[in-house]
């Protein structure tokens, strides 16, 4: 038997059609994975794209002129005109809200802020920080928010 001789032009052709073989797969996978990805991409925007024009008919469909004017007569015609004396004179003549049966009173537990607490409380339960105070509305004594405004409108009718 003769011996075959291997040139290293042959050697160099059969590694460098390997190694583009190996790069043409991995490219190829590469493109199908992202037609994948852009067919679910395109799915989304057209089921979003559906669900835009399914709530602009609604939209279009609870604004009709005859059904806004069917609510408009049911609703408002019981309506009063607004008097000054039904107005609130005090922000504190508003009754708070009660609580329901067995709705537990528990209070709002907020940080202080405190770097230094934090640090302490770093994995402990929420409710269980010991700087964590209850929140809880402040009056102030200026009242400028709703009384002053009254007070205001007040001097003007007269």
């Amino acid at each position: 038997m003769s011996r075959f001789k291997i040139k290293l032009s042959t050697i160099t052709t059969f590694i460098l059609a390997t190694a583009l073989g190996a790069a043409l797969f991995w490219v190829s996978q590469q493109v199908q994975m992202l037609e994948r990805e852009q067919r679910g991409i395109q799915e989304q925007i057209s089921s979003e794209q559906e669900g835009m024009r399914v709530l602009n008919a609604e939209w279009d469909y609870l604004n009709r002129p005859d059904r806004i004017e069917a609510l408009a007569a049911k609703y408002l015609n019981d309506m009063q005109p607004v008097i000054p004396d039904n107005l609130l004179r005090n922000a504190n003549a508003i009754p708070e809200p009660q609580m329901m049966q067995g709705e537990d009173e528990m209070p709002v537990m907020v940080s202080t802020g405190d770097d230094k607490a934090a640090e302490k409380t770093k994995g402990a339960p929420l409710n269980a920080a010991p700087d964590s105070r209850p929140i809880h509305d402040k009056e102030d004594s200026k009242s400028t928010d709703f009384d002053g405004v009254l007070k205001s409108t007040a001097g003007d009718d007269e």
